[in-house]
C-alpha cells in the first residue's frame, strides 16, 4: 500500500512540474505576441557609436566657430551688424547727452563706436586656436551630452570653456583701441575717464540733497569699465554667431560635407537614437 501512495505522489509531482512549464511556456509566447517581440530583455541598437558622436560633435563645432570668426572678422562684421553692433553703455547716456551740445561731440561718439567694433572685428580672427584646444579635450561623455542636448548644447560647452581665455584675447586688443589718440590728441580711454569723473563731481551735492530728502538722485553715478564691458560684449556677439551655425547643423545636418555630421544629427533629428 505504501509502495501504491509513493508512486502516485511521484506520478502527481511530474504532472505538477509538466503542467507549470507548459504554462510558463504560454505566458512567455503570450508576452512576446503582447509586447511585439522576445520577451528577454534587448536594448535597441543605436544609429551611432559613441566616438561617431564625438567626432560629429568636433565636426559641428569646427564648422560654428569657422563661420563665426569668418563673419565676425570682416569688416562691418560687428559694426554693420544692427544686432551684434557694440555701443557705449546705458550708463553713458547722460554723458552722451551732455558731449552731444558741444561742437564735434557727436563725431567723438560715432569715432569711439567705430573703434570699439573695429577691435573686435580684429579680434575674432584670432579665436580659433583657443577654440580648437576646448575641442581637443572634449570627452566621451561631453560629445554624447552635447549631441543629445539643447540646440545650444556645444555652444554652451564653449563659452564654459573658453570664455575667460577669450577675454583675455579680445580685451587688450579693445583697450588698445580705447588708447588711441582721437581728438585734440585725446583717446577715448581718457575722455571717458575725464566725462565720468566730472559728471560723478558735479553729481555729489545733488545726489546727497536728493537722498537726505527720500528721493532718486538726479545725477546717478557712472562707474563703467569701458575696455571691460566692451569685450563683453563683443564675446556676445561672437557665442550668437556660433549658436546661429549650432542651430542650422541641428535642423539642416544633411546640408554639410562632414559624413559624420549627416549620420549622427541626421540620426538625433529623426530620433533613431
Amino acid at each position: 500500500m505504501k509502495k501504491f501512495l509513493k508512486v502516485g505522489i511521484l506520478v502527481a509531482m511530474t504532472l505538477i512540474i509538466f503542467t507549470t512549464v507548459s504554462c510558463l511556456s504560454t505566458l512567455n509566447a503570450v508576452a512576446s505576441n503582447v509586447l511585439g517581440g522576445s520577451s528577454s530583455s534587448s536594448s535597441k541598437k543605436s544609429a551611432f557609436t559613441n566616438s561617431e558622436a564625438v567626432t560629429a560633435m568636433k565636426d559641428a563645432l569646427n564648422e560654428g566657430i569657422k563661420s563665426a570668426s569668418s563673419n565676425l572678422s570682416q569688416k562691418n562684421g560687428y559694426f554693420g551688424n544692427a544686432a551684434l553692433k557694440i555701443l557705449l553703455p546705458p550708463e553713458a547716456q547722460p554723458i552722451m547727452n551732455v558731449v552731444n551740445k558741444i561742437p564735434g561731440g557727436q563725431t567723438l561718439i560715432d569715432d569711439v563706436v567705430l573703434r570699439l567694433n573695429r577691435s573686435a572685428e580684429e579680434s575674432a580672427k584670432d579665436v580659433t586656436n583657443i577654440f580648437a584646444q576646448a575641442i581637443k579635450e572634449m570627452t566621451v561623455t561631453d560629445g554624447i551630452k552635447i549631441v543629445t542636448g539643447k540646440n545650444n548644447a556645444a555652444t554652451e560647452y564653449l563659452r564654459e570653456k573658453t570664455y575667460n581665455k577669450l577675454l583675455d584675447l579680445y580685451k587688450p586688443k579693445v583697450s588698445a583701441a580705447l588708447n588711441k589718440p582721437l581728438v585734440l590728441n585725446v583717446s577715448a580711454n581718457k575722455a571717458w575717464s575725464t566725462l565720468t569723473t566730472s559728471y560723478n563731481k558735479v553729481g555729489e551735492v545733488p545726489n546727497k540733497v536728493a537722498k537726505l530728502a527720500g528721493k532718486n538722485e538726479p545725477f546717478p553715478e557712472v562707474e563703467v569699465d569701458l575696455a571691460t564691458y566692451s569685450t563683453k560684449k563683443a564675446l556676445d556677439g561672437l557665442f550668437v554667431k556660433i549658436a546661429e551655425e549650432e542651430k542650422n547643423i541641428r535642423a539642416n545636418p544633411l546640408d554639410y560635407a562632414s559624413s559624420m555630421i549627416k549620420k549622427v544629427f541626421g540620426a538625433v533629428k529623426s530620433g533613431n537614437y
